[in-house]
């Protein structure tokens, strides 16, 4: 950093001996005049290169623990998530329900997100766009899974919040969601009756 402030310092002092050489072609000053100003520029020049270099390297250091600040307020958000959302655990499903007394899939995890400042569609088959997709490789915690209704098919019919991920590298994963029969409840991808179903997943917390 010195190196830096150095070499722009003497860049400076070029400049201003450039201009007092001008000036004096048409001003008669004394030596004790030109070298009294040249000081006092030089050392404007310095201290302001000197204090912009450091305004820089504060600069960076300020982004990085920002972005660390925004990382860990993510893992801090999807915890109270699933903190939250395991609360409504047994809660019955009901088609068409959005409140804490009955939820259908879609209406669980709209209520769940809303109550941390994020809107969802109201369709399971639409909340799919309201975050990044992302591989089944890369799925984390808080993510939207999303599933075939009860007839199998390419047609998004459900969709459930990631709880945990497989350490295992299969892209296995449990999920909380409204199941028509056990209401409010965590299943695993690998269950008979969602393994052939999953479509696909979005980030929505990022």
């Amino acid at each position: 950093m010195f190196h830096k402030v150095a070499r722009y310092a003497d860049y400076q002092y070029l400049c201003t001996m450039k201009f007092l050489n001008s000036i004096t072609n048409h001003v008669s000053l004394t030596k004790s005049t030109v070298f009294f100003t040249l000081l006092i520029l030089s050392s404007f020049a310095f201290s302001m290169s000197a204090q912009e270099l450091v305004a820089r390297k504060h600069g960076t250091v300020r982004e990085q623990m920002e972005q660390s600040s925004l990382r860990q307020n993510q893992r801090s958000v999807v915890s109270d998530l699933l903190d939250y959302a395991f609360k409504f655990r047994g809660v019955p499903y009901r088609h068409g329900a959005m409140s804490p007394r009955a939820f259908d899939c879609s209406g669980f995890t709209s209520y769940v997100f809303k109550q941390f400042g994020i809107t969802l569609d109201r369709r399971s088959s639409a909340q799919i766009y309201d975050g990044r997709r992302v591989s089944r490789e890369d799925l984390q915690p808080g993510d939207l899974v999303f599933f075939t209704g009860r007839a199998i098919g390419s047609r998004i019919g459900h969709v459930g919040i990631v709880t945990e991920v497989d350490k295992n590298g299969q892209g296995g994963f449990k999920f909380i969601h409204a199941a028509v029969h056990s209401g409010i409840t965590e299943s695993h991808s690998s269950e008979a009756y969602y393994r052939p179903r999953y479509r696909g997943a979005c980030r929505v917390i990022e």
